[in-house]
C-alpha cells in the first residue's frame, strides 16, 4: 500500500472548505519529486473527507499528495 503524503487539514462549513496547508511539508514533497507543477504553474493536491470529524483540530478534510493514477490494462475483461 501507498504511504500517504499529508501536507495539512480542512474544514467544511456552509461554504465550502477552509484549507491550511503545511508550508514546510508542501516544499518537502516538491523537492522530493511528489508533486509535479503542470504548464500553466498549478500543483495537484488532493482533499479527501476523513471518516470521522478529528477530535483535537476538529478538521473534517485532509490534504495530501494526490495518489498516482492507477495503471491501465489493456485487457476488455
Amino acid at each position: 500500500m501507498d504511504e500517504i503524503t499529508f501536507l495539512g487539514n480542512a474544514w467544511s462549513d456552509d461554504y465550502g472548505l477552509n484549507v491550511t496547508v503545511n508550508v514546510e511539508k508542501f516544499k518537502q514533497a516538491m523537492k522530493d519529486g511528489k508533486l509535479e507543477i503542470n504548464k500553466y504553474g498549478d500543483v495537484r493536491i488532493r482533499v479527501q473527507k476523513l471518516k470521522t470529524v478529528n477530535d483535537r483540530s476538529k478538521a473534517t478534510h485532509y490534504v495530501a499528495v494526490p495518489k498516482p493514477p492507477k495503471e491501465k490494462d489493456d485487457f476488455p475483461f
